[in-house]
Formats: C-alpha cells, structure tokens, sequence
C-alpha cells in the first residue's frame, strides 16, 4: 500500500479525475491518505481518519513511506485550535497558514519533521476557556471551536474558515475534541445516542435534518437553549425548536428536524 500527506493548507479532494469535477471534501494540512489508483495527474484516495475517497491532483501529493506513515499514525499530534496557525518551511524559509482541525507531529523545541520535510512552529500559549454555570469544560472548549467559525461562507466539500459544509464543519469541531466522526452528514447520523425530547438537549448535541424524502442533508450542533450553530450560507446561530431551524432574517423555517444524537459525555 502507498500512502500520501497533505502538506498544504488544503488539497480540494473530487469526485472524479478532472478539475472540473465536483468538490467532495479537503484535505486539511498533516492528514493522511492511502493511493487507491493512479494515473498519470490523478490519485484516487482513501482519507486514513474517515474512509472517505475521492481524487486529488497528483501535483498537490506528497509521499509517506510507509515506516513514517505506521509512526506518525501512532505518534501525539498538535490539532490546530486557533482559526489559522503559521508554519516556516526550514529549507525554503517560506512561511504558510495551515487553518483549524489541521494537525502535525508535537514539536520539539518548536521544530517538526514530516513528509520528508522540516517545520519551524511557534506554538500559541493556551487561552484559559471561559466558564459558564452548568457548562462543562468539553462544552466550553466545544465552543470555543465551533464560534471560530462563524461568518465562514458555505463551500460544498470544504472544511477550512475560508470556506466549510455542514458536515465538514460537525466533523472538524469534534475532532478538535478528539472525536473522529464520518464526513457526510448521513454517515454522522449513526454516531452516538438519540436525545428523546428537544426541551432534553445539551450544548454539544447534534442535530440532523431531512428534505421532503426523508433523506439525511444537513447537520449542525446545538450551542445554548433552542440555538444551533450551522453551515448554510455561511456558519451561522439559528433557532432550533422541534420543527427545524427557523431563519430570524428570512422568517421562516429552513431545515426540517429528523433526529439530535448525543456525542459528548
């Protein structure tokens, strides 16, 4: 088996061998890969945290022999919790943005190796998370994530703050919290317990919606009392009741509730 890393900020993966293909997902900075097939500009991929596959422009792959790939797939990892963190390239001194979610091996006296290649990373000192009544630590620091994203515009497929889908967006902020879910929303759907009653849901929960089929299309995560953070437009605070999602600007309902699954403890 051949495996990859995305060194860059983000490598769009498609759903098919051409540029003009659609978007499915990214590739965030430090994230691995095994090489499905190849042709001669296009590698089909399997995402090593989610199983997700589409295909990536050869020009943006980056080998990982598989001794490094076995470690560092067994080695502590940095994830990005600041919107964007900067990266110096110690060969070129050229210096990059890597966004939120991304992840690198832990640094020793701020220096990293990985994909053959050195990086220099100064590390921001850790912010003491604020503390509401009745809000547990994993909650606050599951805002604290998710905020980060707000006014980010809707991108079908991506999952940067420059640009994120809903499911992209659930997926990021619970891996931020070490918690790897799938990357559509009709895969998240299976993950964790189902809240009952709405009056019973807690800061964390997720919430998955339905079109008139009664297929999964969207997701978002409940942030306070009958409030849900979501990708639609752009990320953004809505109502949530047992309807769905009421939009205060548009006045009207946008998504129709299904289903709120429990993940955190």
């Amino acid at each position: 088996m051949n495996y990859g890393v995305c060194l860059q900020l983000a490598v769009p993966m498609r759903a098919a061998d051409s540029h003009a293909s659609e978007m499915v997902s990214q590739l965030l900075f430090g994230e691995t890969y095994s090489i499905l097939e190849a042709t001669r500009d296009w590698l089909r991929i399997c995402t090593t945290d989610c199983g997700y596959e589409g295909w990536i422009s050869a020009k943006q792959h980056t080998e990982m022999p598989e001794a490094e790939f076995s470690a560092y797939e067994e080695s502590p990892r940095h994830r990005v919790d600041r919107t964007f963190l900067y990266l110096r390239d110690m060969v070129t001194s050229v210096i990059f943005p890597i966004a939120l979610a991304s992840q690198f091996p832990l640094p020793h006296d701020g220096i990293f190796q990985l994909g053959g290649r050195t990086f220099a990373v100064e590390l921001p000192e850790a912010k003491p998370l604020p503390q509401h009544e009745g809000v547990t630590e994993q909650q606050e620091r599951l805002l604290s994530i998710a905020f980060q994203y707000l006014n980010a515009p809707y991108l079908w497929g991506g999952r940067t703050p420059a640009g994120i889908d809903c499911s992209g967006f659930v997926q990021n902020v619970f891996a931020c919290l070490g918690i790897q879910l799938p990357r559509d929303a009709s895969q998240q759907v299976n993950i964790g317990e189902t809240v009952d009653f709405i009056q019973e849901t807690r800061i964390g929960d997720v919430a998955f919606f339905q079109n008139e089929e009664g297929n999964i299309v969207h997701t978002g995560i409940v942030c306070g009392y009958q409030q849900i953070i979501h990708a639609s437009g752009c990320v953004q605070i809505n109502t949530l009741d047992e309807t769905g999602i009421f939009h205060q600007g548009l006045r009207r309902y946008t998504h129709q509730l299904r289903i709120i699954k429990r993940l955190l403890d």
